[in-house]
């Protein structure tokens, strides 16, 4: 449990980017129920949420002193180059898609904390929704180092990001003089036919593979959704958010919708149902949350054991395990007729479980895993090192790198 006056953390930020400090700001940005007890090392003084009321931004140099945090959940910093970007409402974040936002065109980022003084705290970058500035986080205890999340230069990036649409670099956004804005990434276009388009596959190929080259040996079973899910919390309280094993079997129809039909120790059985539609949709395998019904009724994944063996399904779906007919070293049997709960600890994935079939996969996640230990897609923590640890019991410092682009 988290204690009631945490130590303190202290954030040093580090700005490499190549840019002025007066060019490079800083911002904590919260939502429903986030909490920031925070002080400016430099002069002592409170650090409040921006808000669209009170809009809080900080040049790098009047943070080269370090934060003092106490207390943050459910927030994040915001990295923002030449401008801050500005609120236009209340609990406004800007859109990296839609062209018509008034920011549009600012090129910021952002990283993701949680520190309470409870050793499950962490911190993190995301490159789920967009990639545009690389930190990278590096964890200490009075000096000495604990651990990293590292990422690299945004030249290399955006070369390897632009080659996975069509057209290439069709989700390279660039301002009106030519310069780098952000790469877009898939999992936030609108569904189609929304604009703009989105230049990323959809997975229809993938699904399609799976109904008529996979499954019918198998009796129409794409994988096997089995497992133990470990509950949410310390005290659960309800059914559906208690530890328990879960035994499903996943099978596609003519139609590529997908029915997950099983038990669950606890809730006997259920029939959940995913759609082509909302499957293929950007909020669907990309984004991790599709809408689905549970014995006909409509939901979306929450934190409870369904949301977590949908998990298992999408994550199987990004990293190509489901479908693959290799066989590890050693497994003695191919990773698509696994048990689902058999995929984390996998060593390969993407391209390595389907040889010669680059729809079989997440392409922007495979693209982005060498590259960066940030959240590349939803599930990245099941599978890879993605998080510094804040446990206060080894941890005093976070370190936060604005990295260049070359």
């Amino acid at each position: 449990m988290a204690d009631l006056a945490a130590p303190p953390l202290k954030i040093e930020l580090v700005n490499t980017s190549g840019l002025p400090d007066d060019k490079v700001f800083f911002g904590f940005v919260g939502g429903a129920g986030s909490e920031l007890e925070a002080v400016n090392l430099g002069d002592n003084k409170p650090i409040p949420f921006s808000t669209c009321e009170s809009p809080s931004w900080y040049a790098f140099g009047a943070l080269k002193s370090g934060v003092g945090v106490t207390r943050f959940i459910g927030g994040r910093i915001y990295v923002c180059y030449d401008a801050p970007w500005t609120f236009v409402r209340p609990n406004y974040e800007p859109s990296p898609v839609n062209p018509n936002d008034p920011n549009y065109l600012k090129r910021y980022d952002k990283m993701e904390l949680t520190y309470q003084g409870s050793q499950y705290d962490v911190a993190d970058t995301t490159s789920i929704d967009y990639f545009s500035i690389p930190m990278e986080l590096y964890v200490s205890k009075a000096g000495a180092p604990v651990g990293s999340v590292t990422a690299s230069p945004t030249d290399r990036v955006v070369a390897a990001l632009g080659a996975i649409t069509s057209p290439a670099r069709g989700a390279v956004i660039e301002d009106r003089s030519g310069k780098l804005v952000r790469v877009i990434g898939p999992g936030v276009y609108p569904p189609s036919p929304g604009l703009p388009a989105s230049p990323y596959d959809d997975f229809q190929s993938y699904l399609r593979y799976l109904q008529a080259d996979y499954a019918p040996s198998r009796g129409g079973t794409i994988a096997a959704i089995k497992g133990r899910f470990g509950g949410v919390g310390e005290n659960p309280t309800t059914p559906e958010t208690k530890p328990q094993d879960y035994d499903f079997r996943a099978i596609i129809d003519e139609a590529l919708n997908v029915t997950l039909k099983g038990a669950t120790t606890l809730l006997g059985e259920h029939t959940l149902v995913l759609t082509k539609a909302n499957l293929i949709g950007p909020s669907g395998i990309y984004g991790a949350n599709p809408d689905f019904t549970i014995d006909g009724k409509s939901t979306y994944p929450l934190n409870d054991v369904y949301g977590w063996m949908i998990g298992d399904l999408l994550s199987g779906l990004n990293i190509g395990a489901v479908g693959s007919t290799v066989t590890p070293a050693g497994a003695g049997t191919p990773v698509g007729e696994m048990d689902s709960q058999r995929w984390f600890k996998l060593k390969d994935y993407f391209a390595a479980l389907q040889p010669g079939r680059a729809g079989n996969y997440n392409q922007w996640a495979a693209t982005m895993a060498p590259l960066s230990q940030a959240y590349n897609f939803a599930y990245s923590d099941r599978f890879a090192h993605v998080v510094a640890t804040l446990n206060p019991a080894v941890v005093d410092t976070l370190r936060i790198v604005v990295m260049g682009d070359k």
